[in-house]
């Protein structure tokens, strides 16, 4: 009776931030790449010898410009189109599963439709989709076996849909809902200064990715509906439903299934965030404070009873609904000069008889700014840590097998903006207890990155 009086509660809880960045890949409504600096207006430094007047190619937002004025065309008729590639090379120099090196990259076709320009009076309506071509290995699991993931763009090689959905807003924009496929780490438990690093975990972390059964993260999306509201500048709220299996990837290869089952269960998402110094207006550093939760409807057998089963000493035992709490801070520390500093921290639980990480905590820092001639830069150093349930752990030793503990990632990273369009990106990872089974060899991860805009 507590358990559901509590999942009830936080199920109640609602909120979400218009124009708010998140942390998912690709250019959108929702969606920051990883490791590229937002467009720029102000002058940009390109490679020494070429000129970076506007309209030029180390000026241009996009590599392709606006294409002898087509883009330009086509905004002016609601249509944004938005291409990504983004490809990287990552190896495992020591320890983990074995050494080796993967070649991996994703590219991103977007459109959104501004359903006013487009017919000229239907206000406050838009239409997003985009798909996806991911190709490559996965280093965490050729080579790493870590559970965080090293790469937040690595997948199943296919070409699949992913998000496709309406949205319409209302009560002068200050609320909207939004009905369709969706991915739920597109707009909850987002932290904008966590979106430079390339660490699966510090997008969709493991309270989430590894707890819930094929939750709708990247790459994958569920039919589902979000309602947002923004009664004042300073407070939003937002919650979601969704079916509540996703399919594994393998099994929606290409992203056309649109699964919706009442076997599956629902899965609810809620947060609500006070948004600090973002009023029109407003002076200072700027911060967002979050508190959300997430539900699941179904019914979870517990390890205990899984392990008894397993050696036939007892039956299964079912506990529903299943659920976690998290909270995200968000917070610019310096700013001035075109240099910044800013922070995020995000953390949350999960009861432990049904979750495999029960509780999480992340953490980092960026650094915008601070090499001379490079004002575009962005530096970062990020710790994320997942604490595994002692009772799976426990199951695990009954049933005879290696018992689980933490995994801890530390990451590194540099983003060089070559040009609004194109970010280069070095990075390092070290991982403590990869898997987070007793007995893993911590990892050492060097990888590099380059992002470009179409």
């Amino acid at each position: 009776m507590k358990r559901t009086l509590l999942a009830v509660s936080l199920a109640l809880l609602a909120g979400v931030q218009v124009n708010q960045a998140a942390t998912n890949l690709f250019p959108g409504p929702d969606y920051v790449v990883p490791g590229a600096p937002p467009p720029e207006t102000g002058p940009h430094t390109g490679p020494e010898g070429l000129t970076t007047l506007p309209g030029t190619l180390w000026e241009r937002p996009q590599l392709l410009g606006d294409l002898n004025d087509w883009r330009n065309q086509f905004m002016y008729h609601g249509f944004t189109f938005s291409p990504t590639l983004i490809t990287e090379v990552m190896g495992n120099v020591s320890g983990g599963m074995r050494q080796g090196v993967i070649f991996d990259g994703v590219l991103n076709l977007g459109l959104d439709i501004d359903l006013e320009r487009l017919t000229n009076w239907w206000a406050g309506g838009s239409i997003h989709t985009n798909s996806l071509w991911i190709y490559g290995q996965s280093l965490s699991t050729q080579y790493v076996g870590d559970i965080s993931n090293t790469s937040n763009i690595a997948g199943f090689n296919t070409i699949r849909l992913q998000e496709l959905w309406f949205e319409q807003s209302f009560w002068l924009q200050r609320a909207s809902l939004r009905a369709g496929l969706l991915a739920a780490d597109a707009e909850f438990f987002t932290a904008e200064h966590a979106s430079l690093f390339l660490s699966g975990t510090f997008g969709a972390f493991t309270l989430v990715a590894n707890n819930l059964p094929n939750p709708p993260v990247y790459p994958v999306a569920v039919p589902g509906v979000r309602l947002s509201i923004q009664p004042t500048s300073k407070f939003y709220f937002q919650a979601g439903i969704y079916d509540g299996n996703a399919q594994s990837q393998e099994e929606n290869n290409h992203g056309v299934n649109f699964r919706l089952s009442t076997t599956d269960g629902a899965l609810i998402f809620s947060e609500i965030g006070f948004l600090l110094n973002q009023s029109p207006g407003d002076r200072g550093l700027k911060g967002t404070y979050k508190l959300g939760s997430f539900v699941h409807t179904n019914e979870f057998d517990t390890w205990n009873s899984q392990a008894k089963a397993a050696l036939g000493t007892g039956s299964l035992q079912a506990v529903s609904p299943d659920y976690g709490i998290y909270g995200v801070i968000d917070q610019e520390l310096f700013e001035s000069g075109g240099q910044s500093i800013a922070m995020f921290l995000r953390g949350g639980g999960a009861p432990p008889d049904v979750n495999f990480v029960d509780w999480y905590i992340d953490g980092g820092l960026d650094f915008k700014g601070f090499v001379p001639g490079r004002a575009e830069d962005t530096a970062g150093i990020a710790v994320a840590h997942s604490s595994i349930s002692q009772d799976f752990s426990n199951a695990q030793v009954l049933q005879g097998n290696q018992g689980f503990s933490s995994e801890t990632v530390l990451e590194a990273t540099y983003s060089f903006s070559i040009a609004p369009w194109w970010t280069i990106q070095p990075d390092f990872q070290y991982i403590w207890t990869p898997s987070a089974q007793n007995g893993s060899n911590n990892a050492a991860v060097l990888g590099i990155r380059t992002v470009v805009t179409f």
